[in-house]
């Protein structure tokens, strides 16, 4: 119980190479057993399936965009605030517990921005164009390859979607329960000493003993 959300804390930061192993499904598209439900689909169910997927696509989009926008404004914000609260704590262990909380909390944000900004990239739409139409109307095989490449290249393309929007959720978590604990440390942190007598300015005038 204890294990299991140590061991999934940095998972995002393994999304750009989960996404590369989804991506290199394409090259087998014939043979790769996770399209095997797109073959066996109908021509008329297939074309259902790949607007499906499109307006799956659309969804996720929006979704990215709200979580990178949270993302920004808890960077800008949690920067300031970290700075501000990092300044006014005297030197101790207590205060270098909470500065390594703070950037980790910081480059869980300052991640998740850069994945969602990666995330909003425009991508290309499958089934769609002149080209498409054009070989699907001629039929034949090569009509039936080009429904099934563009179902599946919707496919992957969503589930890279999804696992950046699902890092970004997590980023998101984790970046607030460390800036969370940073801020309960910083409570029972030593503040930084107040000068009760600041040093007068000298005028330039002297009595003379």
């Amino acid at each position: 119980m204890i294990k299991a959300p140590w061991s999934s804390l940095f998972d995002a930061f393994r999304t750009p190479l989960v996404n590369r192993r989804l991506a290199k499904r394409l090259q087998s598209l014939d043979s790769h057993e996770s399209f095997s439900d797109i073959r066996s689909l109908s021509e008329g169910d297939i074309k259902k399936y790949i607007d499906s997927k499109w307006t799956r696509a659309k969804e996720l989009d929006d979704k990215l965009s709200k979580l990178t926008v949270s993302l920004s404004i808890a960077l800008t914000v949690g920067g300031a605030v970290a700075k501000t609260i990092f300044d006014g704590l005297a030197a101790s262990p207590i205060k270098i517990a909470v500065l390594t909380l703070l950037i980790l909390s910081m480059v869980f944000f300052l991640y998740g921005a850069i994945l969602g900004f990666r995330g909003l990239r425009p991508k290309a739409r499958f089934g769609y164009g002149a080209k498409f139409m054009n070989a699907v109307e001629a039929g034949g095989e090569d009509a039936r390859k080009t429904l099934n490449e563009a179902a599946a290249s919707f496919e992957v393309l969503n589930m890279i979607r999804a696992n950046e929007a699902s890092a970004a959720i997590d980023l998101i978590r984790n970046g607030i329960i460390f800036f969370a604990v940073a801020m309960a440390l910083s409570f029972v942190a030593p503040p930084k000493p107040l000068d009760a007598h600041p040093a007068l300015p000298r005028t330039g005038v002297q009595s003379t003993p």
